[in-house]
């Protein structure tokens, strides 16, 4: 962006900016995001009509755990400053796609792993392994479009991966899986079709609990750290027993289940416009970007592998003609036979 936007409205509350006057990448990157935002809300209300309470749940807590997130990084926090984008609140430092990226990146990957049914543990790793794999394109390109740009003072950021610091994968990794454990063992109460009030009622104390025990998640990185062992390292055995965990629970997900386009719809869209700025930025002769093409090129075919897994068609299931069963299980126990 070689100018400054046009601003069309500036409160402390909220601040408008002409949309042609952002960037084609800001712009589409805020169009993007929204919608798959848009999506996952309509994914959740839609799995709520057909009985299933749960995803409505996890919406509403990743939608609350970002907004706590953000507005907690903003007041104490400096590891980054976003751009100048179209829609922003919060004295110019809260854009609205943001508002949505939490349940895009978290609600997609979360629900994700909960159809492939496997245990509790191998869920949060398998959420939060894909809620990496959607943020690393997002991370590597953010900053060379400036979409934001990264604190160069903070030292837990010094060590970084194509200038993405690693401890931002490590937060997205772990404290993603702890709230997809969450929304698990709640799953029950928030997702209790009787009690609605309850999706509310529970999502900022599931939002809050997550950021505490994502507190204490970091306790073992840094102390390896103390110990010795490079930040990179750290990251990259976390990804490693990620990738074991999920590998190893495979054999416990189901034989097939039935596709879930819409919720398909929302990693497709997401992980497109990325390799679309991607393919641009290397055809503009960006430099050292073929790396980053790479990586990009590289995860997001990983990542829509794995979301692809959990939409496996189903087999057609025999009919079962339920008035002759009862007869047929009395035949197969007669006496004499």
């Amino acid at each position: 962006m070689s100018h400054a936007p046009q601003t069309l409205l500036d409160t402390a509350f909220v601040t408008l900016r002409a949309p042609w006057s952002v960037g084609l990448s800001f712009l589409g990157l805020e169009i993007t995001v929204v919608a798959c935002g848009v999506l996952a809300l309509l994914h959740a209300l839609g799995e709520r009509r057909r009985g299933d309470g749960v995803p409505l749940f996890v919406w509403a807590a990743s939608f609350t755990y970002g907004i706590v997130m953000e507005l907690l990084s903003y007041n104490f926090l400096t590891s980054f400053v976003h751009g100048p984008f179209t829609v922003m609140f919060y004295r110019h430092q809260l854009p609205l796609y943001v508002v949505t990226l939490y349940p895009v990146l978290q609600y997609t990957s979360i629900v994700t792993a909960r159809r492939l049914r496997a245990g509790i543990v191998a869920q949060a790793f398998t959420a939060g392994m894909l809620i990496v794999a959607m943020d690393m394109p997002f991370d590597i390109l953010g900053p060379t479009q400036g979409w934001w740009s990264w604190s160069l003072t903070d030292p837990n950021m010094a060590f970084r991966w194509h200038d993405v610091p690693v401890t931002s994968y490590y937060w997205h990794l772990a404290w993603g899986g702890i709230l997809a454990a969450l929304t698990r063992i709640f799953a029950r109460y928030g997702g209790d079709l009787g009690h609605p009030w309850r999706v509310a009622l529970l999502a900022l104390p599931v939002a809050l609990l997550t950021i505490v025990l994502g507190v204490l998640s970091f306790l073992p990185f840094h102390l390896l750290k103390h110990l010795g062992v490079p930040d990179g390292t750290i990251v990259a055995g976390l990804f490693a027993v990620s990738f074991l965990v999920f590998a190893l629970s495979w054999r416990s997900m189901p034989a097939g289940q039935a596709p879930d386009r819409r919720l398909w719809a929302i990693p497709a869209l997401y992980y497109a416009y990325h390799l679309v700025v991607a393919v641009v930025m290397l055809a503009l002769g960006a430099a050292a970007f073929g790396g980053r093409m790479v990586v990009i090129a590289a995860v997001s075919t990983f990542a829509l592998a794995v979301h692809r897994l959990a939409h496996r068609g189903s087999p057609a299931r025999p009919r079962v003609d339920r008035a002759a069963a009862p007869r047929a299980i009395g035949a197969a126990v007669a006496p004499g036979e």
